[in-house]
């Protein structure tokens, strides 16, 4: 198997999103994603997040992903890696979708 580990192709995009831990629901962050595709999300932020943590995102799927679509999902996602990001603080997060709803919550 190739070290790119990806099944599904990405989309290099910046999709607004709010994120929050399942361990702190209290904190929510918003982001946007720097790629995306129906199986996760890869994104940079200052909060801290652990890798395996289970995470809360909320956004709008992408019309070029979801075609006719224009509901507000909402995802538990696993974090999957995360890396620093230059010196300015931030770090790299890629999130594996593991399920969702679509249409409860309003994305603001």
């Amino acid at each position: 198997m190739s070290p790119d580990r990806r099944h599904t192709s990405r989309l290099i995009m910046r999709v607004p999103m709010r994120i929050r831990s399942l361990l702190r629901p209290q904190q929510e962050h918003a982001v946007e994603s720097m790629n995306i595709s129906i199986r996760g999300v890869y994104f940079a932020t200052d909060a801290t997040l652990e890798q395996k943590e289970e995470i809360e995102i909320r956004l709008r799927m992408p019309e070029q992903l979801m075609a006719g679509q224009m509901t507000d999902w909402c995802f538990t996602g696993r974090v999957a890696h995360v890396q620093k990001l230059g010196k300015n603080g931030k770090q790299g997060v890629g999130v594996q979708f593991l399920y969702y709803s679509a249409g409860e919550k309003k994305f603001e």
